[in-house]
């Protein structure tokens, strides 16, 4: 027994030893801290607006239209005024007489709840537009405007475009944007289907809606857009070796004369550049389309004229030589087996079946004024 003592004596010296020695950078005394939970911050409600006269009970319901608020409150303070009159009367602006709210608001009610000092007002909004759809709306001004981002529109092959134009102006916005693409193979080169429309029918600023339909995807409209352009451009450097005006046109007219053994398409091309200058399909808008790009990039005084040849649509060009403007119709000279520039007399065209709106297109038309664009 006293030796089994001893042993435990031994033991217990040595373990006492060994923690002496040990290298107490390994060693590490921590107070035990219970992890905190993250502060949670109550959400603040936004006050709802208040309104004490007629202007401020406008502003408030134009910033729920804005905001596409379709439940919403505005308390009441103080009213000067009457103010059931006035409800039904914002009522109605917003709905038919502010552009957004006539082009996004389908139905809008408002109910007092108490009197016209400290009631409140409950409104009720039944939107036809997305919330997106108000974000999209870009704002310019007059047609200027709107044509510079009507152009962009079109370049990117957009599907819609909301403009909310100020100082509006009355125009043909469909026919603007068939006449830009004819213009303007290179950067619209594809013929939309449009529907526009115009939010209120009245007043000096409104919505203009436009929807454009495609006959191909986007990422296909550029693979041929490219197509075009790269053929546009060979034109271009082809036509630069021309020393005066008259030589550009004849080598341009031969250029496009040549190129294919042409097959002549029955109905109207949406895509007139790429059926004539990739696929062969000839058509009167086609060769007056391009034929008029590729006058103006040379710098040469073009037109563009639609009428009809014996009783059927039909499409050719004006172009000014040496101060005399001459008519121009590839078309023809395809079907008459050519492959030169023809310069006609526009007067002498009625005998052979040509009739056109000769106030719209005159023989000698006044310089095309050139429109400004957007910075």
């Amino acid at each position: 027994m006293r030796n089994f003592i001893a042993c435990l004596l031994l033991l217990g010296l040595l373990a006492g030893l060994s923690a002496c020695g040990a290298d107490d950078s390994y060693l590490s005394v921590r107070t035990h801290v219970e992890p905190s939970m993250p502060a949670t911050e109550t959400p603040q409600q936004e006050e709802p607006p208040t309104a004490g006269n007629r202007s401020e009970l406008r502003g408030a319901m134009l910033s729920f239209v804005r905001n596409w608020t379709e439940q919403g409150e505005i308390r009441i303070s103080g009213y000067s005024g009457d103010l059931t009159a006035d409800l039904t009367e914002t009522v109605r602006y917003i709905t038919q007489e502010d552009p957004i709210g006539a082009y996004a608001v389908d139905y809008a009610d408002a109910e007092l709840r108490g009197d016209a000092q400290t009631g409140t007002v409950e409104v009720s909004i039944v939107f036809r537009r997305s919330a997106a759809e108000i974000d999209a709306i870009v704002t310019v001004s007059g047609v200027n405007g709107a044509h510079a981002k009507i152009r962009q529109a079109l370049a990117n092959f957009d599907a819609a475009l909301t403009l909310r134009i100020r100082s509006y102006e009355d125009a043909d916005f469909s026919g603007y944007i068939r006449t830009y693409c004819l213009e303007h193979p290179d950067s619209a080169m594809a013929l939309p289907e449009v529907s526009a429309a115009v939010y209120p029918e009245t007043g000096e600023t409104r919505i203009l809606e436009l929807h454009f339909t495609y006959s191909q995807p986007r990422d296909t409209l550029r693979s041929m857009q490219a197509a075009v352009n790269t053929i546009l451009d060979s034109a271009a450097a082809y036509v630069e070796s021309g020393t005066t005006p008259r030589r550009c046109a004849e080598l341009l007219a031969r250029f496009l004369l040549t190129r294919f053994t042409y097959t002549t398409a029955e109905e109207t091309p949406d895509m007139p550049a790429y059926d004539l200058l990739s696929s062969g399909r000839a058509h009167s808008l086609s060769f007056a389309s391009v034929f008029y790009a590729e006058c103006t990039r040379a710098g040469l005084a073009c037109r563009l004229v639609s009428g009809t040849r014996g009783g059927e649509t039909h499409w050719w060009n004006l172009l000014q030589l040496e101060e005399t403007w001459y008519a121009v119709d590839l078309m023809r000279s395809v079907e008459q087996g050519g492959d030169s520039l023809d310069l006609l007399d526009p007067a002498a065209l009625r005998d052979e079946g040509y009739d056109w709106d000769a106030e719209a297109y005159p023989s000698n038309p006044a310089p095309e004024p050139e429109e400004p664009t957007e910075p």
